[in-house]
């Protein structure tokens, strides 16, 4: 074989398979990782807004239509209150969603709303727009009572502020999910130096004091055996010590559980469980209550 010769290439087929295999362990790494849930569900939040923007705007229009056909009456164009009449509806839907967004901030941040205000102006801008919307059909200007246009000036409006209240529900009930993952820092802090301690310089016989004999240590054998005694913290709880019967979890993970007990020289926490086996955090925590008692001291209870 010339010395210029190339060696021989991996098969197209291995080169394809192994790139795969790269992606599905990065993949598998991510996904290992607690700030994906973060990421899933704020990208849940931001398609889930998006949508009831859509079609609460869509809603905002058909009812604002309503009002402008009450407000409006028999005014033509050329009236200025004709095109006033426009930003009524709009004005009091802006209201409703700016109080919506802040009962949404404090339910966030577990504040209860218990003002009757706050109640009665939310009540009274729903009424304000379901009576504007339903007068026209009642009584319209021309022709007879449609019950097609009733029933759609009486759902939309409603479906209007029941599609506003869940909004800031939606957002409140994510911000509080993306809030319960708990993130492990990544561990930077350098290890501390070994510092070397000076060895004293062997004296000379001259300065070595003499011992007498009665004081002296007995000699020691060296085949005499050594007792120690076993210190308590440094046991390791057996893995069958463990019981987590009666959480709903899955008897494979739950022998995963008991043997990361029975690994860990130190107390495991609920983020240490939540990272080996990607059980949701609360289930973590009822677990690391089961193992309180067990790795409190090193001995089952």
């Amino acid at each position: 074989m010339r010395p210029d010769t190339k060696a021989a290439r991996p098969p197209r087929q291995v080169r394809k398979l192994s790139r795969r295999l790269d992606v599905a362990r990065q993949l598998h790494d991510l996904e290992q990782d607690a700030a994906l849930d973060i990421v899933d569900i704020e990208r849940l939040r931001m398609s889930v807004t998006r949508s009831m923007w859509f079609f609460l705007a869509v809603g905002s229009v058909f009812t604002t239509t309503g009002v402008h056909d009450f407000l409006a009456g028999d005014l033509t164009p050329a009236d200025p209150v004709w095109w006033g009449c426009w930003g009524v509806e709009p004005c009091l839907v802006g209201i409703l969603i700016t109080v919506l967004r802040w009962e949404a901030a404090m339910i966030a941040r577990g504040i209860d709303i218990d003002s009757r205000a706050v109640d009665w102006l939310k009540r009274f801008l729903l009424g304000s727009t379901l009576v504007m919307n339903v007068v026209p059909a009642l009584w319209p200007r021309e022709g007879g009572i449609s019950a097609g246009m009733l029933a759609a000036h009486i759902m939309v409006p409603v479906l209007v502020f029941f599609l506003a209240e869940v909004m800031p529900i939606v957002q409140a009930r994510c911000t509080q999910a993306r809030r319960a993952i708990t993130l492990t820092a990544p561990d930077t802090a350098a290890p501390a130096p070994a510092t070397t301690v000076p060895t004293p310089a062997p004296a000379s016989p001259a300065e070595v004091p003499a011992t007498p004999a009665s004081v002296a240590a007995p000699p020691v054998s060296p085949l005499a055996p050594v007792e120690r005694l076993a210190d308590p913290r440094t046991q390791t709880v057996p893995a069958a010590a463990v019981e987590l019967d009666g959480l709903g979890i899955p008897v494979a993970m739950q022998a995963q559980i008991r043997q990361l007990v029975a690994d860990s020289a130190t107390a495991v926490t609920a983020v240490d469980i939540q990272r080996a086996t990607r059980l949701p955090l609360p289930i973590a925590a009822r677990v690391v209550d089961r193992l309180t008692p067990v790795t409190a001291n090193g001995y089952a209870h």
